[in-house]
């Protein structure tokens, strides 16, 4: 490139030594755009006068795309850091199954048809026969076609096999595709837990049912079991473990298939040994199989145990095993003796790494490949790192993505996960500490600096992929964080954000942003909020339109952001406002996200005890108990109030307010009686400052009415209601939600009290308000659906009951977190429902799952917990 500038240069008439030219591309990298305009540039006049072209495409302006002409790529993950901000980009993934076209091949030999006497089909050729020889209309049948074989896929979901997440999914693709199969099912096996092995009906899905070891074979064992694993897992040397294998090798054709390469095999400890294996037939279970030595004589080299065959995810080596299962045919295997009554014991004793890093360093040299050595160098220039890009910068520095030295990285002891609670879904690595410096020693500096150039000129050749993964674009007015401390792996000049067909986001010019963000303009004062910027989302807030006033504001804070800078006192008040929005919106998690990041920088800034960063640490934790942290809720609502009542004295409106909240999740995580005392007490603080048909003290007086309710006074509850309804009706306005609200808790509590008759007609007739005025992200509605679905099925017909329910998980997935408590609570009456209209070992299964899942996250004596406990006491002895 830069012999063809000079070539350029010099067809012009200008001849620039090799100094002139490294000052001239040093300046321009250093100009501003707006220096660079106005400037009198000879080079393009020079070039129109010398007979060159005269339309030389000029590099796009930041105006016309609302980015910067090169901007950096970041990893995406971590919390934000002060002062940086980025766009979402997807990347194309590389594709983690290598030889895929191969390993269809060599499953090719499995692919067979046998009748399905069950399933008939016309017979053409008879049936013509038939009424040319007889002359009588009719046909004649012959059992369908169908594949020989079901497969069964069991992957080991355990921390190392976490690389071979997206391989596993590919492998299930390709087999579906193949059509050699009659059915392909997947299945987790989690070797982890004290009751290991547990087998689950999805992988990588902690959350989905237990299954038993006979759902892997068929009643016809027209099957064969594939089990991916690196057997890394402690679990794999447990007899219990032994016994799944042997159960599953009695049955069906069983093999474990090793993503790691054959020289990487030793580190697993297994007596894996290399025979000769035969069958009597097609498709023998692992007990009929013959195993003798290459090379020793039969009586010396006897094989005890049933022989487990384990296949190296390879063409050749599948092709070896699909033709034993076949045919039957003699083949040279891998094979691991198993047993039911014993337990397979380590044929090596571990080696421990040293303590010392430069030890453990010198201790992975030795044992790992030479391009794993060098990968991990060329990765301790990125952080933080996660599977894709690390797959993106071996293809960029080796030209192709080879699993195995990315696996001997990941298992080398060298690096550790280090999750982000904020995205638990996004898994990121990075060297543990004093690693890094160590590794980026063992690469020439040079190298190091080519890394991200080899990345971006690699991101230039792909092309757009159906699979993609995340990245963030560094831009001032984007929306995300960049992680703390990271380090870009790519350059995203424009030419490459065209290339995967990025656009302007926002109308602000990036320099009004810089001479904005270089001001300190931190002012006293309380948070304004980002309505009073702007009529229009003023109406869309009382409209309670949360999502147009989320487009809104962010519209507005962009205005906000280029006119008093980034940190500003209005551009972080209208942040924590959109945040809020957001949340309402129906994205709690990227509200919580949002508010945690904003509380840190007001933090640095002002200290974390300043009132307006405990205001927005306020806001923090009720998202996180919207977001399935309601414990963690409770404990930081009752600090923060310890804080804010030393400032502020505990009869501070403000304080009253966190007490409020405080309140609510203390009785969500299981504890009612103290949330009634608790909003008992807020309100007598309440009376004694406003008056008592204020708005706050009749929405504590609400609160007070339903957890009397949940405590058990249900009658108590109606009164309190009624009166509290009177109240309402002379003070709320008409369309405020405590209306709607208290009308649905007096029929929902009169009911309880004794008299269900017209608690249905109420709740309906309410329903379409509740969501007028309070949206429908908000929790309360599916609250009141779920109230109507339990009366329902009480007073009339359980079925209706359990169909309601049914259309309202539905809905309710769709706005709301599954940790919601009101979720929760929804699947808790699903279950209910199920085991009443006579499904109880469907009731059984749901409560089971759910359980679990209830106590560790509101807390084992919750409402939720204890109903869904006593329920599942009393299935128990129940049989279907």
């Amino acid at each position: 490139m830069i012999e063809r500038l000079r070539d350029v240069l010099a067809s012009s008439g200008i001849a620039l030594t090799p100094a002139e030219l490294a000052d001239v591309l040093w300046l321009a990298l250093r100009l501003p755009t707006e220096g660079l305009a106005a400037a009198q540039n000879p080079v393009p006049n020079a070039l129109q006068e010398g007979g060159g072209p005269a339309d030389i495409p000029t590099p796009p302006s930041q105006e016309q795309h609302g980015f910067a002409a090169d901007s950096d790529l970041f990893s995406y993950g971590g919390d934000g850091v002060p002062g940086t901000a980025g766009d979402l980009m997807r990347l194309p993934a590389e594709r983690t199954l290598p030889g895929s076209l191969a390993i269809g091949r060599a499953l090719r030999s499995l692919k067979r048809s046998t009748p399905d006497h069950s399933a008939k089909e016309i017979d053409d050729t008879s049936t013509v026969d038939l009424i040319a020889e007889t002359g009588i209309l009719d046909v004649v049948l012959q059992p369908m076609k169908e594949q020989w074989l079901d497969v069964s896929l069991v992957v080991d979901d355990g921390l190392s096999m976490k690389l071979w997440q997206e391989t596993a999914r590919e492998l299930r693709t390709l087999m579906e595709q193949t059509g050699a199969f009659r059915r392909v099912r997947a299945f987790g096996l989690d070797t982890r837990t004290p009751h290991a092995p547990v087998l689950r009906n999805a992988p990588f899905r902690p959350s989905s049912a237990r299954i038993a070891p006979q759902s892997l074979c068929p009643a016809d064992r027209r099957a064969v079991v594939l089990i991916l694993s690196d057997v890394i897992g402690p679990g794999w040397h447990t007899s219990a473990t032994q016994s799944l294998l042997c159960f599953c090798a009695e049955r069906c054709p069983t093999a474990i298939v090793q993503p790691l390469p054959r020289r990487l095999w030793a580190g697993t400890r297994l007596n894996i040994e290399l025979k000769t294996v035969s069958g009597p037939r097609a498709g023998s279970a692992n007990t009929a199989l013959r195993v003798d030595d290459p090379w020793l004589p039969p009586e010396l080299g006897q094989f005890t145990g049933v022989p487990v065959p384990v296949v190296e995810l390879h063409p050749s080596a599948l092709a070896q095993w699909a033709k034993l299962v076949a045919d039957g045919s003699s083949t040279p295997l891998h094979v691991i003796p198993v047993s039911s009554d014993r337990q397979n014991s380590p044929t090596s004793s571990s080696v421990s790494a040293p303590a010392d890093l430069r030890e453990h360093l010198a201790f992975f040299r030795r044992a790992a490949s030479p391009e794993a050595f060098r990968l991990a160098g060329h990765l301790a220039a990125v952080r933080p790192l996660t599977l894709g890009l690390m797959r993106l910068v071996q293809r960029s520095v080796f030209g192709r993505s080879d699993p195995a030295p990315l696996a001997e990285v990941l298992l080398g002891g060298l690096m550790r996960q280090s999750p982000d609670p904020a995205r638990p879904t996004v898994t990121q690595y990075d060297y543990r500490p004093g690693m890094r410096d160590l590794l980026m020693e063992t690469v020439p500096s040079g190298d190091l600096l080519k890394t991200a150039q080899l990345v971006t000129d690699g991101l230039r050749l792909s092309q757009p992929a159906p699979r993609t993964f995340s990245a963030i674009r560094s831009d001032l007015s984007g929306s995300l964080r960049l992680p703390p401390g990271a380090s870009a792996f790519a350059l995203a000049a424009v030419p490459l954000l065209q290339h995967f067909g990025l656009t302007k986001r926002g109308s602000g010019s990036e320099g009004d942003l810089m001479e904005g963000n270089g001001q300190q303009l931190i002012s006293e004062g309380p948070l304004q909020s980002l309505t009073s910027h702007d009529e229009e989302l003023q109406a869309l807030v009382a409209a309670h339109a949360w999502r147009a006033a989320v487009s809104r504001a962010e519209i507005v804070l962009e205005q906000l952001t280029a006119r008093h800078g980034e940190r500003s006192l209005p551009v972080f008040a209208g942040r924590r406002d959109l945040a809020e929005w957001i949340g309402l919106a129906g994205a709690p998690q990227s509200a919580l996200r949002l508010l945690r990041q904003l509380r840190a920088e007001l933090a640095d800034l002002l200290g974390p005890h300043d009132l307006r960063v405990l205001s927005i640490a306020v806001s923090a934790a009720h998202w996180a108990g919207t977001s399935g942290q309601p414990r963690d809720a409770a404990e930081q609502l009752t600090a923060i109030l310890a804080a804010q009542e030393q400032a502020l004295g505990p009869d501070d409106l403000e304080c009253l307010s966190t007490r409020r909240r405080m309140s609510y999740w203390t009785g969500v995580i299981g504890k009612p009686e103290a949330a009634l005392h608790l909003h008992l007490d807020l309100l007598r603080r309440e009376e004694r400052l406003l008056p008592h048909n204020d708005l706050i003290t009749l929405n504590t007086r609400a609160n007070v009415v339903s957890w009397t309710g949940r405590n058990g006074r249900p009658e108590e509850a109606r009164e309190l209601c009624a009166q509290l309804v009177q109240d309402i009706e002379n003070t709320a306005p008409r369309d405020h939600p405590l209306r709607s609200i208290t009308a649905s808790e007096l029929a929902h509590w009169t009911a309880e009290a004794g008299d269900p008759s017209t608690v249905v007609t109420q709740l309906t007739r309410l329903l379409p308000k509740l969501y007028e005025v309070m949206g429908v992200a908000h929790s309360y509605p599916y609250a009141t659906r779920q109230r109507i679905a339990h009366w329902t099925g009480v007073l009339s017909d359980p079925q209706a009951a359990l169909e309601q329910m049914r259309t309202l998980l539905v809905d309710i997935a769709a706005v709301l977190t599954a940790e919601h408590p009101v979720f929760l609570s929804s699947r808790v009456e699903y279950a209910h429902w199920t085991a009443r209209t006579g499904n109880t070992a469907e009731a059984r299964q749901l409560l089971e799952n759910l359980l679990p899942e209830v106590s560790e996250i509101l807390g084992p004596q919750a409402p939720e917990a204890v109903r869904a406990r006593n329920l599942l006491d009393s299935l128990g002895d129940q049989v279907d």
